[in-house]
Formats: structure tokens, sequence, C-alpha cells
């Protein structure tokens, strides 16, 4: 199983951040209520660009595999922040918009994804997370 890595470090602009994965780099702002502009990607819109690039990794490998070749997808994710239980989100909305397939069709392939993607996975049944404080 291969193991995903990746590191972030402060930059010199208070609320940005630089993400380090492989080669690639990304910069991301908090949100303006921490303290960031806003202008980079927050950290909630990676979360659902995750799981948005997952499902359409796994849909698309499947439909392919299946010769489902002639099809459009469009994800819309969403969440919101739960007032009451800080820390937590009150939901994660997926909306799946096919053209080209029958709705069995589109249904089976949501469901490979569903069984299938870590990240999916990880959110909707919880997985173990392991904190290492060094100072």
């Amino acid at each position: 199983m291969a193991t995903i890595d990746s590191t972030s470090r402060l930059s010199a602009q208070a609320g940005r951040f630089l993400l380090n994965a492989r080669d690639q780099h990304l910069v991301v702002d908090a949100s303006p209520g921490r303290g960031g502009q806003g202008q980079a990607w927050q950290a909630a819109e990676l979360l659902l660009g995750a799981l948005q690039t997952c499902s359409h990794a796994v849909i698309d490998d499947e439909a392919r595999r299946r010769g489902w070749l002639h099809y459009g997808l469009e994800i819309h994710a969403q969440c919101e922040a739960d007032e009451t239980r800080p820390g937590h989100y009150r939901y994660i909305e997926l909306k799946y918009r096919f053209s080209g397939l029958t709705q069995a069709q589109a249904e089976e392939l949501v469901r490979v994804f569903t069984d299938v993607c870590p990240i999916y996975g990880s959110l909707s049944r919880g997985a173990p997370v392991t904190l290492r404080v060094l100072a």
C-alpha cells in the first residue's frame, strides 16, 4: 500500500501557507475569520476538492473499464460548519450530474466510488488520526 506524504509550512504572509506533495506546490489561505485573506484555496475547499477528485478518478476509471466512454459528469460539492458542534461539519454533500448514462449506470458508478475511495471512507466512517507534536 502506498504512503502519501505532504508537507505544509508558513509563508511570509500571515494566514497564508504553502503545501508541498511530490514536486507539486499549492498556496493555501486561512479563512478571513482565521486571519487569512481568503484569496487562495481554503481548507474546506481542499477537503471538498479531494472528494471530488477521488470521485472523478474512480468513476472515470470504472466507466472506461465498462466501455461507457461517451458520458459527462459534473460534481457539485458543499459543506457547512456545525455551529452547535465546533470542529464538525453539519453535512458534506456531493451532487452528481451525469449525461449519456442511465440512472442505474450512474448509481453503479457512484457506488463503486463509495466502496473504494479512501477519502470518502475515512470521512463517512471515521478514521483514526494521530497527532505528534514536536517542539
